[in-house]
């Protein structure tokens, strides 16, 4: 759950008219995986709700001074972040302001059927290039981070949870990424409207440590024995 309770939001009226309205009670099967039919549901009302957002740019622009100012992310030094698409909260002013931390881009590498992210380093003045599914990312010549050396990635979404719970385009190569940076702080971005309190993950889904919204900066409390 997360540690901020009570939380208001001018934006509320516009998360109920989204997200309430279509939200379903979601319950794991016998195998633990949430049927498809409910994830794309919830996917679609994320979709629906950031784009309806009338004030994004400014939201955006919050939240890149909220993330700025985090003391985890000042005291970071290699932290991935990435290049919006489809309504997503636009990083911009953060990726064009690193200081002297190294900042990454994911990158969709591999053949089709097999693809994976890999973390390609966003070098001062270089020029990003449309990857695999029309995203920037950073040129196939830049340098790449093993995984484990990030020390914090800053997560794109559709929909999150309070539990930490998150909800991406679907293909499953963020959750994979993920998996493989047990070192790194992974804090999801989304507008407050983006914001579930009840759905169930997948098995293989890699849960938040944080939730970055242009209200606050939530803090995911797992429970013990809970892996990231």
């Amino acid at each position: 759950m997360i540690t901020a309770a009570g939380r208001t939001s001018n934006t509320a009226p516009l998360k109920r008219k989204f997200i309430k309205a279509e939200k379903k009670v979601l319950k794991r099967s016998s195998t633990g995986y949430m049927k498809m039919s409910e994830k794309e549901s919830l996917r679609e009302t994320g979709r629906r709700a950031r784009k309806g957002l009338p004030a994004a740019a400014s939201l955006s622009a919050r939240i890149c001074e909220r993330i700025m100012n985090w003391d985890i992310f000042v005291s970071s030094r290699r932290i991935m972040s990435y290049c919006a698409i489809d309504g997503e909260v636009n990083l911009l002013a953060l990726n064009s302001s690193p200081g002297a931390r190294e900042l990454y881009l994911p990158a969709v590498a591999g053949d089709e059927g097999s693809c994976v992210i890999e973390a390609r380093r966003f070098l001062k003045d270089a020029v990003c290039v449309k990857g695999k599914f029309g995203i920037s990312e950073a040129p196939a010549s830049a340098p790449v981070i093993k995984p484990e050396e990030l020390e914090l990635i800053l997560v794109p979404g559709v929909m999150f949870s309070p539990a930490g719970g998150r909800i991406g385009f679907g293909r499953g190569y963020y959750d994979r990424f993920l998996a493989s940076c047990s070192a790194a702080v992974k804090a999801g971005v989304c507008f407050e409207v983006q914001l579930e309190d009840d759905f169930e993950t997948e098995r293989d889904d890699v849960s938040m440590d944080f939730v970055i919204t242009e209200k606050k900066i939530y803090e995911v409390v797992k429970k013990r024995g809970e892996g990231k």
